[in-house]
C-alpha cells in the first residue's frame, strides 16, 4: 500500500498539467460546444492552456478532437517538435486520427526528405510521416 501511494504520487507529479481525458469541464463558460455523436467533446474553446496528447494547446482557441479523444487539431501555446520538425508558437497544428503529424507551421527552415522547407510557412505530412508538401523557400 505505501509504495503504491508512492508510485501514485510521482505519476501525478511527472504528469502535473497534462491531461489524460477531455470533457466539457476544460472549456471557456460560454463557448460554443460540439458533440459527437457517442457523446463525447468535439469542439471548444478552451478555459485554459492545456496539455492533449502531449501538445500544448492554446488558452481560448479552438480544440478539434476525434471521437476516440485523441487530438485533431488546436493552437499550440508554445513550440511543438514532432522527430525533426519544429512547430511554431501559435501556429495551427493538426494530427491524424492515429497521433502522427498532419500540418503545422514551421518555426525554422528544415530539410526534410531532400527537400527545403521554407520557415513559417505549412508543411504536411501523409499519415505514415514521409513528406506530403511544404514551401521551399526562393
Amino acid at each position: 500500500m505505501k509504495y503504491t501511494v508512492i508510485i501514485l504520487s510521482i505519476v501525478f507529479i511527472t504528469n502535473g498539467g497534462t491531461c489524460l481525458a477531455v470533457d466539457q469541464s476544460m472549456c471557456n463558460p460560454g463557448s460554443q460546444n460540439t458533440f459527437h455523436p457517442n457523446g463525447k467533446l468535439k469542439t471548444c474553446a478552451l478555459k485554459d492552456n492545456l496539455v492533449i496528447n502531449g501538445v500544448n494547446c492554446k488558452q481560448y482557441e479552438q480544440i478539434n478532437l476525434y471521437e476516440t479523444g485523441m487530438l485533431n487539431s488546436c493552437v499550440i501555446s508554445e513550440y511543438f517538435n514532432y522527430n525533426s520538425i519544429t512547430c511554431n508558437q501559435y501556429g495551427q497544428v493538426s494530427f491524424y486520427g492515429t497521433g502522427v503529424l498532419n500540418t503545422c507551421i514551421l518555426s525554422k527552415t528544415i530539410q526534410i526528405e531532400g527537400k527545403h522547407c521554407e520557415q513559417l510557412k505549412s508543411i504536411s505530412l501523409f499519415e505514415n510521416g514521409k513528406l506530403k508538401s511544404c514551401s521551399s523557400p526562393l
